[in-house]
């Protein structure tokens, strides 16, 4: 029974993740997303790369590529391009394709963005143009920078474009890169236009070269597309391209040369999305006969098939199923030498979780609540550290990049020297010489100025994201660890309690559980507020009800240690709103959680009401030029006014030692923004704080 309970307690946290739009479909997407994503970038970093080696540099790199050293290329470039042997922008190229191999995501997107920073002048440099701005896309997009991505390609595309230098898969890249970046951000129009500029692009790059690396590219960019519309739950779509990439299979198989392996894993492939699309559509059984197709393949029986089989599996709703193939995961950890990061959990141990639970498995799934809760701990640690690794690797980069700097400044200074002492009595070359040693040093004291405020970036990056992993690492690990002690108690064979330590015991869980689940849930609040610019106001609401939810929301009128008051003018009673009334509570939710939270002292456990000392919050509304005001005032500890914008930055927290993460407000603010209103600090007000949010009317 006590095993049981433990069981119904990690259910509950995935069931609120469920409640908060993370559905298990959407895990299993994201495990798909995931999966497809590396085969995209795995796959771009394959492609044939510029076949110029006319130099001793290109031999170098292309000798430490083909052999996979990419501490090797890393040095290469470097070297050749202090001996001005290798130009910028392929050294910038070529480091950041060995440090996103070596998975530094930081420094490989510094590296491309750099080289993307050059001028171009020559074909060559067309050509690692295009190759760094196809890479850089793709990891932005991989890290769901849905709009950085979309400015990226898109000012590549137009400048392959006007230099006419199309005809190539980083084009055609680039290209379905925008597309996937707007359908995540619900442009299907935009998408759908793209995407089929970027098919025309697959189908001229195949007619032309007939060769297997251009199917091969092609086809991963349909795997690309298909998986984005599964993502997004277009599954029309989805279904539609599914037969596009079958067309471009089926030439693929007339090619000389090409292996029955690749022929029957994207054969595979083809069946299960297909399956997975018309799931979607609520054709189950065409559904469950385009996945026996996918079964009947030799790669269906591998570990990696069998991963992939689970996207479909538990849209289908078949638990015990997906739960089997989930078995395959400890071999694949060791295989591709997976890291237990926060990302690997959610993505692959948290579903593995759920299909095991679904599957009424308890045992496994209370084994893999135990293991989650291990890796999460060990994940923290390992983030924080590597991250600061990389921060120190960037700024080791930069001050290679000055030293470089430093000595293009000598080698320009000694040139000049020469000319001076040559033409000492032209007073033209002396006037040239001035004006270039001038231009010089102003160039090198703005890129100084510049990477100085770089380092002062990076450290404060550093700083907070330091501070975030710890709190919430302090915030995950506490309640998990009273939870861990209590399945200790309880699982002891022979020891019995009694009803009052049970009672005890049930409340200490329910209340971490509910404790771990808030947390999780302002994170994906904070993740949807992000990517949501605007929200559909569909709801007709009067202004009470808005109050009235937030309040019981809140639960601030039962607080023991305030009082609390609402008082609304006659217009603002009689209000109406068109807005949406879900994001409005939340938003007026969190501004009372927050003047609830500061109106007590930090080091107080638990607030009893104190005559002495009493604290009050009033929620005031009023009704002005077209907008309804709420205002929130209480007498808490205050903001100062050169904080009034900070506070609303994500992680931020004047008081260290109250409880939190810092993203409260964020969210709030994102949120009423998103229906058309905005939420501002009144610095006006004295004896606490007081913040006001505004909603249009109609």
């Amino acid at each position: 029974m006590i095993i049981s309970q433990f069981y119904v307690l990690f259910e509950r946290i995935f069931v609120t993740l469920q409640a908060n739009s993370l559905t298990m479909s959407k895990m299993n997407k994201a495990i798909a997303l995931l999966m497809v994503l590396a085969a995209v970038l795995l796959v771009a970093c394959e492609q044939p790369h510029t076949k110029r080696q006319d130099s001793p540099a290109d031999s170098l790199i292309n000798s430490a590529y083909q052999v996979r050293n990419y501490d090797s290329i890393v040095a290469v470039a470097n070297r050749c391009q202090q001996e001005g042997t290798l130009s910028d922008l392929k050294a910038y190229y070529w480091r950041g394709y060995a440090y996103s191999r070596q998975r530094k995501m930081r420094m490989a997107e510094m590296e491309w963005k750099n080289a993307m920073a050059q001028n171009v002048k020559t074909d060559e440099d067309l050509d690692y143009y295009a190759h760094s701005a196809n890479r850089l896309a793709g990891l932005l997009y991989l890290e769901t920078e849905y709009g950085e991505a979309i400015q990226v390609a898109q000012k590549a595309i137009d400048l392959l474009r006007e230099k006419h230098h199309t005809a190539n898969n980083d084009y055609s890249n680039l290209l379905t890169f925008v597309g996937c970046c707007e359908l995540k951000l619900s442009r299907p129009d935009d998408a759908a236009d793209k995407f089929a500029q970027a098919w025309e692009q697959y189908r001229n790059t195949t007619k032309a070269s007939r060769n297997i690396d251009s199917h091969t590219s092609a086809i991963v960019g349909i795997v690309t597309i298909v998986d984005a519309y599964l993502q997004t739950s277009h599954y029309d779509e989805a279904y539609t391209w599914t037969a596009r990439m079958d067309s471009l299979l089926e030439q693929c198989r007339q090619l000389p040369g090409v292996r029955n392996e690749y022929i029957d894993k994207q054969w595979a492939r083809i069946c299960l999305y297909r399956a997975s699309a018309l799931e979607g559509q609520g054709n189950k059984t065409e559904a469950a006969q385009a996945y026996q197709q996918a079964m009947q393949t030799e790669y269906a029986k591998t570990n990696d098939g069998k991963i992939e089989a689970v996207h479909y599996l538990m849209t289908a709703h078949r638990w015990s199923e997906a739960a089997d193939n989930y078995n395959a995961m400890n071999e694949q950890i060791g295989k591709y030498g997976f890291k237990l990061t926060t990302d690997f959990i959610y993505t692959y141990l948290v579903p593995k979780f759920f299909a095991n639970a679904q599957a009424h498995r308890k045992d496994s799934a209370l084994a893999m609540a135990i293991e989650i809760y291990h890796a999460l701990d060990s994940a923290f640690v390992w983030k924080k550290r590597d991250d600061a690794a990389e921060l120190a690797a960037i700024y080791e980069t930069q001050q290679k990049d000055m030293e470089l700097i430093e000595q293009r400044k000598d080698l320009s200074e000694q040139r000049f020297t020469m000319i001076h002492i040559t033409f000492i009595l032209i007073i033209l070359g002396f006037c040239l010489f001035i004006y270039f040693h001038k231009r010089s040093d102003s160039r090198l004291e703005t890129a100084y100025k510049h990477l100085e405020r770089v380092k002062v970036r990076a450290e404060e990056s550093s700083r907070m994201k330091s501070d975030f992993i710890q709190q919430i690492s302090h915030e995950i690990r506490t309640p998990l660890n009273i939870l861990s002690g209590f399945t200790q108690l309880i699982t002891t064979p022979g020891t019995e309690y009694d009803e009052a330590t049970l009672s005890d015991m049930r409340r200490q869980i329910t209340v971490n559980t509910e404790r771990i689940a808030g947390l999780v849930n302002k994170m994906l609040e904070l993740s949807e507020a992000k990517n949501q610019s605007a929200r559909e106001r569909n709801d007709k609401v009067p202004a009470l009800q808005i109050a009235a939810e937030a309040i019981n929301a809140s639960d601030i009128s039962e607080a023991g240690h305030l009082t609390f008051d609402m008082k609304a003018t006659p217009e603002a009673e009689q209000a109406t709103l068109q807005t949406n009334l879900q994001a409005a509570v939340r938003a007026l939710t969190l501004i009372l959680d927050n003047a609830r939270k500061f109106t007590a002292p930090a080091e107080s456990l638990q607030h009893e009401k104190n005559n002495d000392h009493q604290q009050k919050v009033v929620l005031r509304m009023s009704v002005a030029a077209g907008r309804l005001f709420f205002s929130v005032e209480d007498t808490g500890i205050g903001i100062p006014h050169k904080e009034a914008e900070r506070i609303f930055d994500e992680f931020v927290q004047l008081d260290e030692y109250y409880d939190g993460t810092g993203i409260g407000l964020t969210v709030a603010r994102s949120l009423a923004r998103s229906i058309g209103g905005d939420i501002t600090l009144d610095t006006a007000y004295i004896g606490g704080s007081r913040f006001v949010m505004t909603l249009p009317i109609s």
